[in-house]
């Protein structure tokens, strides 16, 4: 299968134009899941930062396994 090839439909063959355009519509998919997940929040989140600790707390005080 050759990208350019000179033919019936001009200098750019059908396989070259379908891999263009799944490049395009790929990354733009993948450039909307990723502003999706960045800009998510949890439901709470804006409590949990008026509320939340002001320190770090420990790990163990919060996963209290292992002994």
């Amino acid at each position: 299968m050759k990208f350019l090839r000179r033919g019936e439909r001009g200098v750019i063959s059908s396989a070259a134009a379908i891999t263009l355009l799944s490049a395009v519509l790929g990354g733009g998919a993948a450039v909307a899941a990723v502003a999706t997940i960045v800009s998510s929040n949890a439901p709470d989140d804006g409590h949990a930062v008026q509320t939340g600790p002001a320190a770090p707390v420990p790990p163990q005080e919060l996963i209290p396994y292992g002994g």
